[in-house]
């Protein structure tokens, strides 16, 4: 496989129409697309009786609503290969979430975290975007209808705030029901790159950054890591491989996403 995994594209207020209508222009061409979401970390964290591997993707499920519906999410990363296959990524800071304000819920540890790794809480509130207008974008740009193919990293949170976003609304209130919200709005070719490495190999397992050196994969040489984007390039690189790998055996995994299902 190739490297060239293109530089991630931070989206602002400021620049947010310039860079929307570069999107639109790559949007529509998308074969794959990766997906990452960026968030305060988790607030609630179930009645502490079970482990997550002792849930049901029912229970893990009702976890990640009472999440979602409470915290607000900080970035969106999408990284696109188009089919001349050609690789773009962009990060988009939202408006919403105020670290100054005790009214927005956070996890403190995420966001050291977080802050460490460059996401700027201070300029979010007046210079990020509002979530609605990422929401008409998106949907007008075309990359919805294109039929690509969706990859996440352990996504079940990271899909779960952009549906949210995306439908303007809460999640639903079941499981059954949030995954065919998924497959509406993303199609049916959903894949876990987590899910997907496991079955690659079962040694090959961990953060997202060490699986992507346990397949080998060329990572991209950023002058200055960004969480979203970063994440979002990484796993698109590593679906690229992995679906390579498995080749039709990575159909088996459509639509399973670690966080409800227990890997």
């Amino acid at each position: 496989m190739d490297d060239g995994a293109a530089a991630v594209r931070s989206v602002w207020a400021d620049n947010f129409k310039a860079e929307s209508a570069v999107f639109c222009q790559i949007a529509p061409h998308a074969t794959h697309v990766a997906l990452n979401v960026q968030y305060p970390g988790c607030v609630i964290r179930g009645d502490g009786r079970k482990s997550h591997y002792d849930m049901t993707a029912e229970e893990r499920y009702q976890v990640i609503h009472a999440n979602v519906s409470l915290l607000k999410p900080l970035q969106v990363g999408l990284a696109i290969r188009t089919d001349d296959g050609g690789r773009f990524a962009w990060e988009f800071n939202l408006r919403g979430f105020d670290v100054a304000s005790d009214l927005d819920a956070r996890d403190p540890d995420s966001i050291a975290y977080l802050a460490r790794r460059g996401v700027d809480f201070g300029r979010l509130p007046e210079s990020g975007i509002h979530g609605y207008e990422l929401r008409w974008m998106l949907r007008d740009s075309g990359l919805l209808r294109a039929q690509a193919s969706w990859a996440t990293f352990a996504g079940a949170y990271h899909v779960g705030y952009f549906a949210a976003m995306m439908s303007g609304e809460k999640l639903p209130d079941d499981v059954d029901d949030f995954m065919e919200m998924v497959r509406q709005l993303l199609g049916p070719a959903v894949y876990d790159v987590k899910r997907l490495a496991r079955q690659h190999d079962q040694r090959c397992v961990g953060a997202l950054g060490h699986i992507v050196k346990q397949l080998g994969v060329v990572q991209p040489n950023e002058p200055k890591p960004t969480p979203a984007g970063t994440g979002s390039t990484l796993a698109l690189l590593a679906f690229e491989t992995l679906k390579e790998k498995l080749g039709a055996n990575a159909e088996k995994y459509r639509g399973q996403l670690c966080g409800l299902q227990a890997v």
